[in-house]
């Protein structure tokens, strides 16, 4: 009866760690159409922000914690530029074959990044020879296997 009791503490332990996991990925999905939106009418996009907030707090304590994920809105730019990485690695999450450097440009632009185009090669190739990203043909970006893994491994 106790390894019964046991692997009900692990599997409960492993579903909270992947409720939690699945809770970062949305809220960043979430912080991505935020920042989107405040980058097109700031005021809607605080707005939004406001009504997330609210909607996490309602709905339990474990909810709570979002406001400190859903920060994009009103930060300097100072601030949100160590956030570079993390937000490609989110757009490229999905896109197997990879997304070109001017895309993956329009989109950090279009959510509110103040990049250019030389920092974004830059950054680009730092996340390549870390493993991070690999290059699928000339320009084009898609994450590696290892960090698919990683994200996947939570």
């Amino acid at each position: 009866m106790g390894a019964g009791f046991e692997q009900n503490a692990e599997f409960l332990a492993l579903a909270a760690r992947e409720a939690r996991d699945e809770t970062h990925r949305l809220l960043a999905r979430l912080e991505i159409v935020i920042a989107g939106l405040a980058a097109k009418d700031p005021a809607a996009g605080l707005d939004l922000r406001r009504s997330t907030v609210e909607f996490l707090a309602a709905a339990g304590d474990g909810a709570r914690r979002g406001e400190s994920f859903l920060s994009v809105v009103g930060r300097p730019q100072s601030e949100r530029a160590s956030e570079v990485e993390p937000m490609i690695v989110e757009m490229l999450e999905g896109e197997t074959g990879g997304l070109h450097v001017d895309a993956i440009f329009e989109l950090l632009t279009e959510t509110g990044f103040e990049i250019t185009k030389g920092n974004l090669s830059v950054k680009l190739h730092r996340m390549l020879k870390a493993g991070r990203l690999i290059s699928t043909a000339r320009g084009f970006y898609a994450l590696s296997t290892m960090e698919r893994a990683r994200r996947q491994a939570g």
